[in-house]
């Protein structure tokens, strides 16, 4: 399911950014457009939270492979980010 406030709702800086990525040939995966959609109430959160699993936390795991373990999972879910 897709939610159409993501293509129209966001605040003008969100909206200023989002040109500033696709005007240099960029592309914005819906992940990114959640993020960015109410960055207060959920975004820096959620990404807060991703920054310390991935990077943050000490771990017998490289950084690059829970990046890898990350992407594996995102693949058995069939999740496109």
């Amino acid at each position: 399911m897709r939610l159409k406030i993501l293509e129209s709702g966001h605040a003008e800086e969100q909206k200023q950014y989002m040109a500033r990525i696709t005007a240099q040939g960029g592309r914005l995966s819906d992940m990114m457009k959640v993020v960015l959609y109410r960055p207060n109430f959920f975004g820096l959160s959620f990404m807060a939270a991703c920054n310390a699993v991935l990077h943050e936390q000490p771990s017998f795991w490289t950084q690059g492979e829970r990046e890898l373990f990350a992407a594996f999972a995102s693949n058995l879910n069939k999740c496109k980010f």
